[in-house]
């Protein structure tokens, strides 16, 4: 069986090489930002007397940014 040329796998019909570790770092980053933010967003249209503590503003952007990396892997195609 022939193999690929860049990851040495097994070059099928279907045969897709494996992402970069550098690209999917990159896009665990952007997806978890994006994520905070997001949180951080929610806090704001929920809470407009500022009444919310700084540490759960911490607590929720945490949250949001796993959420969202937690789903874009999920759901990756």
């Amino acid at each position: 069986m022939a193999t690929c040329p860049r990851c040495k796998g097994h070059l099928t019909d279907n045969h897709r090489c494996p992402r970069r570790p550098i690209l999917v770092g990159i896009e665990i980053f952007v997806w978890a930002i994006a994520g905070a933010f997001g949180g951080l967003l929610l806090v704001a249209m929920f809470d407009p007397h500022g009444t919310i503590t700084d540490d759960t503003y911490s607590i929720l952007a945490i949250g949001g940014a796993l959420t969202a990396v937690g789903l874009q892997r999920l759901f990756r195609t």
